[in-house]
């Protein structure tokens, strides 16, 4: 495949869409829709897996405005500061978020957000033996509540989600993965 021409076709604020023609090696025409942020710098988005020194995995029930919904989800945020490093964007977000504050970053891994809509990545960070130490102020539109899970009792906790909940599948994944490496 190889893309013949893209276009704007809307522009918001922080948001616009792009429509992107392609050709496939079969010689054959598309049309995809995509939706690009204009408000980051680099990859994209941040994602941090922080632990606590109790072996607690810090998690948010973060309300998102276009599920209309609470969403379980790890610690995250948009690279959207020029000249702040991915690492810095993380312990700045996780600090922000949750009021724990990470010592040390271990990267883990960079994912697409949503491939068909988005090329948007997020990297993943695991912050091992964070400390509290009080939150701070947070963004509007945000209504974030902190949890504290035991390792142990994740599993048991996302399969038995809080009411008007859903799960972003990336949480048993990067679980799964730190799991896999020995990191958790």
């Amino acid at each position: 495949m190889r893309i013949t021409k893209r276009e704007v076709v809307f522009e918001g604020k922080y948001l616009q869409v792009v429509r992107k023609e392609f050709d496939t090696d079969m010689g054959e025409g598309g049309t995809w829709e995509t939706v690009e942020r204009k408000n980051i710098y680099g990859r994209g988005a941040v994602v941090i897996v922080a632990l606590t020194k109790d072996r607690e995995v810090v998690l948010e029930r973060n309300w998102r405005v276009p599920l209309e919904s609470f969403v379980i989800q790890f610690p995250a945020g948009l690279t959207d500061r020029e000249g702040e490093s991915e690492e810095e964007t993380a312990k700045r977000e996780l600090l922000e978020e949750t009021g724990y504050r990470a010592k040390r970053l271990i990267p883990i891994i960079s994912v697409p957000v949503s491939p068909v809509l988005t090329p948007t990545r997020a990297t993943h960070f695991l912050a091992p033996e964070v400390e509290f130490v009080g939150r701070r102020g947070r963004e509007i539109g945000e209504e974030i509540g902190v949890l504290k899970i035991p390792v142990d009792k994740v599993s048991d906790f996302l399969l038995n989600l809080p009411e008007d909940t859903e799960l972003d599948l990336r949480v048993p994944g990067i679980l799964w993965i730190l799991g896999k490496r020995g990191l958790i």
